[in-house]
């Protein structure tokens, strides 16, 4: 629970700096590629490299339609004639330029007939067969995240039933992995994961009483009932029990569509940041293997809020904090391999009062008591460092005023450093310290 919760809020009193501490001699584990979002641009490579992005997710069509790999449905599958990969090879090739890889998504209308899901799944081998195996003048590219379907549990995905998305998901993962066995399959994508029954325990059941694989199971959440930076390791604790206790102990868990309230319209470009900030450094203690956030339509602020988050891959091995909570301070740390640089990355989210409480009390999410925000008008850092000496201090923000701006850079002499800044509510800092 929040490190807040019973806390009284300071009123006419100066404001308190929250007491933070980093100790970059006690290592707590090695951050995992976590760097991901969806595409947006045709191509996305300047973004995905600044951001140091390491999974892109796209969409491709299996049938008919604007953004379809295969538009003739009576085309023979076996013709690489029959398909139309040009678009999707300049965003693969975008994707992999930048050294990420593709979680590809094949999307489309639940078949009307069993040769139509069968040519489904032929479309499904080829494409697999394209990329991974040189066919049809393709690539060698190993993707390896292929999810099949959209949402099925929603409106979004047409008027299929389970017992469809069953069988289509029976006939693609049998033929992506006859075409290429090193490949991760997985699904459905859901749109409600808290949402017990036919696409969540059944879907996991039917998997395992047909022997199909599920190497990732994929879900979707936008924080609609609160916009709780926190609200995705709650989800992702309770899918990952259902996962284990219906036999699926080795599926990863992929949130891969995942952002605030799309319905939010009174939120500051530099709330927004904040928001994604805080939440990326929740999951990375939370039972989520791989994550792509929706940054699509998101302001600049986002965007460099993903490149705050990315540059702790300059610094992998993840170093001891101590004072963050999980109500919006949220506080992340690293250390590279030759010890001489550390990055702290802090994140100031603070709920706007129209969500204090959770406004949906049938979301399935327990409910949290609502945080008493104090301390968090800036920072008061104690910081460790790996031996004494010189050590360059740099700061960059993300606020109301500046837009991932150079604060200030300065000397100062380790092993024991002090930094204390105001960062009132919403507000991003990564602080980079470099030995000279």
């Amino acid at each position: 629970m929040s490190a807040l919760s019973g806390a009284v809020c300071a009123t006419d009193e100066e404001p308190i700096f929250r007491k933070i501490s980093v100790d970059a001699a006690i290592t707590v584990g090695a951050l995992r590629p976590f760097s991901g979002v969806q595409a947006f641009t045709v191509d996305g490579t300047a973004f995905y490299k600044a951001a140091h992005i390491d999974l892109v997710h796209l969409d491709v069509a299996l049938g008919p339609g604007a953004d379809s790999i295969f538009p003739n449905i009576n085309a023979e599958a076996d013709n690489p004639n029959s398909y139309n990969f040009a678009p999707t090879d300049r965003l693969i090739g975008a994707i992999k330029t930048a050294g990420a890889e593709p979680l590809l998504r094949l999307a489309g209308e639940p078949a009307d007939s069993p040769l139509e899901l069968e040519k489904y799944a032929q479309i499904a081998r080829h494409m697999a067969l394209h990329y991974n195996k040189g066919w049809g003048n393709g690539f060698k590219y190993a993707v390896r995240y292929w999810e099949i379907g959209n949402e099925p549990d929603s409106k979004r995905s047409g008027n299929g039933t389970p017992v469809d998305y069953y069988a289509l998901y029976d006939k693609i993962a049998r033929a992506i992995q006859s075409a290429d066995e090193e490949a991760l399959v997985g699904g459905p994508a859901l749109a409600q994961p808290l949402l017990a029954g036919a696409y969540r325990e059944n879907f996991i059941d039917v998997v395992h009483a047909n022997r199909l694989p599920l190497d990732f199971f994929s879900w979707h959440c936008f924080a609609a009932d609160s916009n709780d930076p926190y609200v995705f390791v709650s989800i992702a604790r309770q899918l990952r029990q259902i996962l284990d206790a219906h036999g699926a102990g080795s599926t990863k868990s992929i949130l891969d569509e995942w952002n605030i309230d799309p319905a939010t319209e009174d939120m500051s470009k530099a709330a927004r940041a904040a928001f994604v900030t805080s939440a990326l450094i929740y999951m990375l203690g939370g039972p989520i293997d791989a994550q792509t956030a929706d940054a699509r339509g998101m302001p600049e602020e986002v965007a460099h809020a993903l490149a705050a988050f990315g540059a702790l891959k300059s610094t992998p091995i993840l170093i001891r904090t101590a004072g963050g909570d999980d109500v919006g301070f949220a506080l992340a740390a690293g250390r590279s391999q030759d010890r001489r640089l550390v990055q702290i990355l802090i994140s100031n989210y603070q709920l706007a009062p129209t969500y204090l409480p959770r406004k949906n009390a049938d979301t399935g999410l327990p409910q949290r008591i609502t945080p008493q925000y104090h301390d968090n008008a800036g920072y008061d850092a104690t910081i460790n460092l790996p031996s004494s000496g010189k050590y360059q201090v740099k700061r960059y923000r993300i606020d109301d005023r500046t837009n991932f701006t150079l604060l200030d850079k300065r000397v100062q002499m380790g092993p024991s450093l002090h930094l204390q800044a105001p960062l009132a509510p919403p507000g991003v800092e990564l602080i980079v310290i470099s030995a000279n």
